[in-house]
């Protein structure tokens, strides 16, 4: 009997994990009709990739995930502190979080000599502060009403020679700051908005858009199915 047991503890050790079954039909909730999505017609007939609507596959071997795993009703505070709740593991944060600043490369001397030793035009007045200080001094990595961080206090000097760099964007920003490898990253993420000026539904599109927009991109580009501004009721039940 004991060894019967222990086959049987061996044979499940080693058979392979059973994969989560791929759903036939999903129901997409929706104010102007609900949607009766046919999952399994479109991966299995027509062949679609998953990676063709699940993001998280293109970089990876991700298993795809529900869509609202990602994409919320809202973008709004409930989001922004469950969404981690969402994911399997970290190993997905990266999908959005995409770039984290490293080490600061700030060469001292030579801005010295761009500003003719005028030690003002990056550090305060005499009434501010006598003599020239480490800004971390006085500014902290998160700031408060009346000092603002020591971010924010660097980019607004920073900006005023090197308009051409924010102006860039992310590009504009590894000339002083050494890039994080994303790919073997496991720190804190910095908050959409510190970098991102965008709204939110540019930087997140919530669950209404991204499921239309996915569907009638896919639809206008074969020409075929619900692809007409008049074509709703083919897909929106009422």
């Amino acid at each position: 009997m004991l060894t019967v047991l222990l086959g049987l503890a061996v044979a499940g050790y080693l058979s392979p994990e059973k994969k989560e079954k791929i759903p036939v039909r999903v129901l997409f909730k929706n104010s102007g009709g609900n949607v009766i999505f046919n999952h399994i017609f479109h991966h299995r007939d027509y062949k679609i990739p998953c990676e063709k609507c699940h993001h998280e596959r293109e970089s990876g071997d991700h298993e795809p995930l529900p869509c609202g795993s990602c994409h919320p009703e809202a973008f709004d505070r409930d989001y922004v502190r469950e969404h981690i709740r969402s994911f399997p593991d970290t190993s997905y944060c990266v999908q959005c979080h995409h770039a984290e600043l490293g080490k600061l490369n700030f060469d001292h001397a030579a801005h010295e000599d761009y500003a003719d030793e005028d030690c003002q035009t990056c550090h305060h007045s005499p009434d501010i502060e006598e003599e020239p200080q480490k800004c971390g001094n006085c500014h902290s990595n998160t700031g408060s009403p009346d000092v603002p961080s020591v971010r924010d206090a660097a980019h607004d000097r920073c900006i005023t020679c090197h308009d051409d760099m924010f102006e860039a964007g992310l590009k504009g920003c590894t000339p002083c700051h050494k890039m994080q490898d994303m790919s073997h990253y496991s720190g804190d993420f910095t908050a959409c908005g510190q970098c991102h000026q965008n709204n939110d539904k540019d930087l997140v599109l919530n669950r209404t858009s991204a499921f239309h927009d996915q569907c009638m991109d896919c639809h206008k580009e074969l020409q075929r199915g619900p692809y007409k501004d008049s074509d709703c009721s083919k897909c929106h039940i009422k």
